[in-house]
């Protein structure tokens, strides 16, 4: 919610930022508090709110100091034996005491106001906010556990809405910084950075110096990955989701990176900055997409690099048949088998296919603005034992390292079959009779009545897979990038015959997986509970692959054998001819 500074008096209390008592601190705690303070200040002087400064400071000998006094008597009892050159802690005059200003916005400007105090509770500073009728409060500084907190106390008894921001604020001990900044939710509101920077416009509305080093220095935990989801199309939230199961990434706000006038807006990382691992290929260390995907994705092109695995297929573009190649009807009957017309860049889970009986149908289907792949049914498919069709759902894991020449292909051994919920007939035209996208709750090697055919049907869906990849790769229809890695999970849709022969007919580029309308349990029957279960193991196993747990994404994976595969296959690896 953006702060509207015609109706109230903001402040922003600096707390005890001098030297004497940021030298409590580590030097990174040091450092990023002025850098977050530094940051903050931009903003009140950008809205021209009040800045006030409270200091502690003493006089020489520590005079000001009642003698026994809980917190400051030992100074003066020092200073008694060792002089003011010997103990000279927030002594006037002495640097030590000074407001710092290094860096330069953390320094006082002439138009803030500072404070002293020569006690613990900043009266004078109570009074100074009172005095300029301020309404809002933001408290940074340190102690979290000394001033910080009783002006938090004292502000609220004035009536005053006090906000703590706590990146702004520091401790000496972490354990207490941590425990005040819970105290504090009693007196005040606990409002994060993040929501801060949106109160006063955006992280777009600061400077860059300041944009960078928030983005570079202050938003993320060091020693954790980065991954940003920007809301593409794909498995890009369910790999992010499954990352940060493991503890070691931290997610990265987004912002808009363009705006399309047909499909909306489009979002990157905040601040464009590259990152570990994100959805959006340009600004990911590791791309989820592969370049040259579109020649297995689209079912006119795919039959290039298919080659004798894929059945006859006929295309057609501008209602016309490719170089004059129609199917024609065949004397021995065969052409009884249903003919299957697809949208060549369509693939919508068997929404875009229309059966027909004869070749005679198929022009009723066509239109002259869209390109098509026709096929015949094969013949002879090979059935369940009750003689309902199926087809193998075959997931593969794709992979190219940073030099854009190294391929590696994975074959899931725990794929699935599709099963038609009726039993299969060459008259039956109805979509779930002929096209199963539906997928079957169990392994292929435990499913009764097909269990006997796995073990050589997935041997050959493996061995035949890898021959069309490496067709893909050679041709130069796959492409490495540029000193990027690149990586993949899609499947292909394998079907035997009864005669040993298996059939390629398309490439799912994006396959139905772990989709998200089924997170909630409450959704899921016990079919969708398996097949969730399932495709996070597969693709939680695909990550530990080409993103081993605590290791950077730009760094390219050991051999094959000193990765944990669990159902993973190795089917193969290739050299291209790079990006």
């Amino acid at each position: 919610m953006r702060i509207d500074t015609c109706k109230e008096r903001v402040a922003v209390a600096v707390c005890d930022l001098q030297q004497d008592l940021l030298g409590s601190l580590t030097q990174d705690h040091e450092d990023r508090l002025l850098l977050v303070i530094g940051i903050i200040l931009e903003a009140a002087r950008e809205q021209k709110w009040s800045v006030i400064y409270s200091g502690l400071k003493f006089h020489s000998r520590y005079q000001d100091v009642p003698n026994g006094h809980k917190l400051y008597g030992a100074f003066q009892k020092l200073n008694q034996s060792m002089g003011d050159q010997g103990v000279h802690w927030f002594l006037d005059g002495w640097p030590g005491s000074q407001i710092v200003t290094t860096p330069a916005k953390v320094a006082p400007r002439s138009q803030d106001t500072i404070v002293w105090r020569a006690q613990h509770v900043p009266h004078t500073l109570i009074s100074t906010l009172k005095e300029q009728n301020i309404q809002k409060l933001f408290v940074v500084g340190a102690k979290a556990s000394g001033s910080v907190q009783i002006t938090c106390q004292l502000a609220m008894d004035e009536g005053m809405e006090v906000c703590v921001i706590p990146e702004a604020v520091q401790d000496d001990d972490t354990d207490r910084l941590q425990a005040v900044l819970t105290l504090l939710k009693v007196f005040a509101r606990i409002t994060p950075m993040q929501e801060f920077m949106e109160m006063v416009g955006g992280l777009e509305s600061f400077s860059e110096e300041s944009q960078q080093a928030w983005i570079q220095k202050l938003m993320f935990e060091e020693d954790k990955l980065i991954a940003c989801d920007c809301g593409r199309r794909g498995h890009g939230s369910r790999y992010i989701q499954l990352l940060l199961e493991r503890g070691t990434w931290q997610t990265s706000p987004t912002q808009i990176w363009y705006e399309d006038f047909v499909k909306g807006e489009f979002y990157c990382p905040l601040g464009k900055q590259i990152v570990d691992f994100c959805d959006e290929p340009e600004f990911s260390k590791v791309s989820m997409y592969l370049s040259g995907r579109e020649y297995l994705d689209e079912k006119d092109k795919v039959i290039e690099i298919a080659g004798n695995f894929m059945p006859k297929t006929y295309c057609m573009e501008d209602g016309e048949w490719l170089n004059g190649d129609g199917p024609t009807e065949e004397p021995d009957g065969s052409s009884l088998a249903p003919w299957f017309i697809k949208e060549a860049d369509k693939n919508l889970g068997g929404a875009s296919i229309a059966i027909v009986q004869n070749i005679y149908q198929i022009m009723s289907y066509i239109r002259k603005d869209r390109r098509y792949v026709i096929q015949q049914h094969i013949r002879d498919p090979l059935l369940t034992d009750n003689g309902h069709k199926t087809h193998v759902k075959f997931y593969l894991l794709l992979t190219c390292e940073s030099d854009g020449i190294t391929w590696t292909l994975y074959t899931y051994k725990a794929s699935l079959l599709s099963i038609s919920p009726n039993p299969w007939s060459p008259t039956d035209l109805s979509h779930d009779t002929q096209v199963t996208i539906h997928r079957h709750p169990q392994p292929p090697g435990e499913t009764e009545g097909w269990k006997q055919h796995w073990e050589e049907v997935y041997s050959k869906c493996k061995q035949a897979t890898a021959q069309v990849i490496e067709r893909a790769i050679q041709k130069g229809k796959l492409k490495g990038r540029s000193q990027k890695k690149q990586f993949e999970v899609f499947s292909v849709d394998w079907m035997p015959d009864e005669h040993g022969n298996i059939w390629m007919f398309e490439f799912n580029m994006s396959p139905a997986v772990a989709q998200k309308e089924f997170d909630d349990p409450a959704n899921r029957d016990c079919r969708r509970n398996y097949l969730m279960q399932h495709d996070e193991a597969m693709l939680r196993e695909a990550l530990d692959i080409v993103l081993p747990d605590g290791k950077s994404s730009i760094i390219d994976g050991a051999g094959s054998e000193e990765l944990e595969l669990g159902q993973w296959d190795l089917a193969g690896t290739f050299l291209g001819k790079g990006a």
